[in-house]
């Protein structure tokens, strides 16, 4: 993906809250990813209508540090294993 690209989440793929263990996760149809603040983030923004480019700004302001390299690999991690479209 580039700095244009606006991704989203794959189809049967959605991020979820466990109250049990106070905790979010991406869910996916062969598994679950326990998220830190920072996945989270960046795919609460994954809906068609951020940019890569969009996600790094709100993120570098939110976060107040640069986060453009770590967008960017967590995005192509996830990308790769098929839960994310662009």
């Amino acid at each position: 993906m580039n700095a244009n690209s606006s991704p989203y989440l794959a189809c049967g793929v959605r991020l979820f809250w466990d109250e049990v263990r106070q905790q979010h996760f991406l869910l996916f149809p062969e598994g679950a990813i326990k998220l830190n603040q920072t996945a989270l983030a960046i795919l609460e923004r994954c809906d068609r209508h951020h940019t890569i480019s969009e996600i790094i700004s709100e993120l570098t302001a939110q976060f107040d540090q640069m986060v453009e390299s770590d967008v960017y690999q967590f995005v192509d991690r996830i990308s790769q294993r098929g839960l994310l479209n662009e």
